[in-house]
């Protein structure tokens, strides 16, 4: 892509990047705590407005500028002063770069957008996997439809590129389950958690059949340096293996979109 154009839309990308993150944000809070983030489904009209979550103040415009809010705040709640985590605009910043590689890649083929608004949905996924070891039906659910809009607008019309990417969905958790269920039966426990066999069709979908043995190689490999991070940190037995196969599967969007060859 030439370079001028990249920065061009480089200021707009930030934006929408670091709204994409401000979304996240609200995801990984939200999600855990069964706050809803979709429809208002409870009879208080706050339910679904963001507030501080030390005070309970509902937040206006001021207040929710993905970044700048808080960095002009100087990290702390403009109504109670209670200290805000940096990990608000650090996921903020961490999405709005994720956006900005995707466009690198792939440029301004339509391709990108499903792309692009699947990234809160993985930063959510793969966050609240490593905190709380669950990965929510919501997100895999959304991050299905995106696959499949994705999926449609890369296809363009040719059902047989269609059919390679629904045939990666059903193929790539097939393997991984009879891997889990004779590495259960070795070890006498779970080896793979439901919510990562949930997802696991979604990156099928996204892929398509050729990317699939990079995937699950690549997979493996995060998996191992996930694995180990968190035994540095003190956490012993189980870990969450779902935030090792979103990075592989953001890795390989990136990948496909500068025209990696998957031919093995």
């Amino acid at each position: 892509m030439d370079g001028s154009t990249y920065l061009i839309f480089f200021p707009v990308l930030l934006l929408v990047g670091l709204c994409l993150g401000s979304f996240a944000t609200a995801l990984i809070h939200r999600i855990p705590r069964n706050i809803p983030w979709i429809v208002n489904t409870s009879s208080s009209n706050k339910a679904c407005r963001s507030q501080c979550t030390h005070c309970g103040h509902i937040l206006g415009i001021a207040d929710l500028v993905p970044f700048f809010s808080w960095l002009c705040s100087k990290g702390k709640c403009r109504h109670c002063g209670h200290t805000i985590s940096a990990q608000y605009p650090l996921t903020e910043i961490i999405t709005a770069i994720l956006v900005l590689a995707l466009y690198a890649a792939y440029g301004t083929r339509d391709s990108v957008i499903p792309l692009m608004f699947a990234v809160p949905f993985m930063v959510a996924a793969t966050k609240i996997d490593w905190d709380h070891m669950i990965l929510p039906d919501s997100l895999n659910l959304a991050l299905a439809i995106l696959a499949f809009v994705h999926v449609v607008v890369i296809s363009m019309g040719e059902l047989s590129v269609l059919m390679v990417h629904i045939l990666a969905a059903l193929i790539l958790p097939a393997f991984f389950w009879m891997a889990a269920f004779l590495v259960g039966r070795l070890k006498n426990k779970q080896a793979l958690g439901r919510g990562d066999l949930k997802f696991l069709p979604v990156a099928g979908l996204f892929l398509g059949v050729q990317a699939l043995p990079s995937y699950m190689v690549l997979g493996g490999v995060v998996g191992i340096g996930t694995a180990l991070i968190r035994a540095k940190q003190g956490k012993k037995g189980a870990f969450p293996f779902g935030p090792a196969l979103i990075i592989s599967l953001y890795i390989h969007l990136i990948l496909t979109g500068l025209g990696f060859d998957y031919k093995w």
